[in-house]
Parts: C-alpha cells; sequence; structure tokens
C-alpha cells in the first residue's frame, strides 16, 4: 500500500509540474528553472517522462544524472536543479519534539514505541481506532494524541514546518482537509484575526501550499 503520507508522484503530472515552475516566483538559486523551460520540458517528455515519480526516479542519484545528461543534452547542473525543485514537493517529516506546547514526558512515551516524527505518528494513529488503542498504550491522554496527530498531518503540507503547524492550529484549523477548505485570501484573513497581527506571508505562496495540499489524501479520522 502506498505511504499517506506524501503526496503521489505518479499522478503529479509532469505538465502540472512545469505550470508551477512557469507561474511561480522561484526563489533566486532556481530562477533559471524557467529559462528554455517549454524546450527542456519537451525532451523530458520525448524521453519518456510524464510524471515526478519518473522525474525523481531519472534522476535518483548523481551517476544517474551523469548518464540522463549525455542522453539528453541536458546539463548536469540543471537537471539537479530540476530534482530538487521536485523533491520539494515530498514533505519531509518532523521530529515530533519540534511541535511547541506538547509536554516532553509525551514525546519519551511515544519514543518508547519507535514513534519519533510526524511521519511515524500519521501511520500509526491517523485513524480513530488506532489513535485510541495507541493513548492507550502509552497512556497520553486521547486529546493531547489527537493534538500531536493533527499537528503531524499539517506539517504533510508543503511550506509548513513545526512553528507554522502550529499557527495554523492555533487558528482552528485542524486538519488538511480543515486546510483545503480555506481559500488562500480567507486563511491569511483568519490568521490576521487571531494573531491580531499582519500575516508575514502572501497570498501567492499560501495559494500553492493548498494547491499541493489538495494532492494529499485527506487521511486522518477526527
Amino acid at each position: 500500500m502506498r505511504d499517506q503520507y506524501q503526496i503521489d508522484l505518479e499522478k503529479y503530472s509532469l505538465h502540472k509540474f512545469k505550470r508551477n515552475i512557469e507561474s511561480r516566483d522561484m526563489i533566486p538559486s532556481r530562477v533559471s528553472l524557467k529559462d528554455e523551460l517549454d524546450e527542456r520540458f519537451t525532451i523530458l517528455e520525448i524521453n519518456g517522462i510524464t510524471n515526478l515519480k519518473e522525474l525523481i526516479d531519472v534522476l535518483k542519484t548523481k551517476q544517474k544524472i551523469e548518464l540522463f545528461s549525455k542522453k539528453t543534452g541536458l546539463t548536469i547542473e540543471y537537471l539537479t536543479l530540476v530534482k530538487r525543485e521536485a523533491k520539494s514537493y515530498l514533505s519531509n517529516p518532523t521530529r515530533l519534539d519540534k511541535f511547541l506546547d506538547i509536554p516532553a514526558k509525551y514525546m519519551d512515551r511515544l519514543d518508547v514505541v519507535g514513534i519519533r516524527n510526524s511521519r511515524q505518528l500519521f501511520n500509526k494513529a491517523k485513524d480513530r481506532k488506532d489513535r485510541q488503542q495507541l493513548s492507550q498504550t502509552t497512556e497520553i491522554p486521547i486529546e493531547t494524541l489527537t493534538e500531536l496527530v493533527c499537528l503531524s498531518d499539517l506539517s504533510r503540507v508543503y511550506g509548513v514546518g513545526p512553528v507554522f503547524a502550529r499557527m495554523i492550529y492555533d487558528v482552528g484549523i485542524k486538519s488538511v482537509k480543515e486546510f483545503v477548505e480555506c481559500t488562500a485570501e480567507d486563511f491569511i484573513r483568519i490568521y490576521e484575526e487571531k494573531e491580531q497581527k499582519k500575516a508575514d506571508f502572501g497570498i501567492n505562496e499560501i495559494q500553492f501550499s493548498l494547491d499541493l495540499a489538495k494532492e494529499l489524501d485527506i487521511a486522518v479520522e477526527l
């Protein structure tokens, strides 16, 4: 069974990836991805790349990048850069002790049963029944465990680290399911009303996070 923690790379098309690069404001180190975009992606398509899984697989190692560069004429520097951008769509697990306001003693109890990061907790406790069982096993209150599962779920979203996950949770958005029901404008308004300060992130940033979040499985039962 596919790990639901991340987006399904096979379902994320190369065309959609290209469209994102074309429309987004890229960070300075990746602006060059926009150069000769049509020509370069046509070469990728000619060589059988149709989705992000195929792209990441063919560029998996330095040796593979070198071989693909020789085959296609695309530079090693470009292929390395496009690989980094593609892999950034995959959320990395967050250490549970990075989430704010959760007592350390509960982290220790989860550690004893081999759960140390958001991905492990998500996979073990996304279902209500499994979460109740884990609560009994670890003697962690179900309310606290559910909160931690929610933070783990939110941290699957592109651009959402442990601090931002806490911010999203604290404004009343408890899961990916609830996050994707917002518009970018609504989210910023809710955030600014709750925090009583201007958001230090923009509509375009939140919109891209929302777009990628819609590619995630809705898996957490609250």
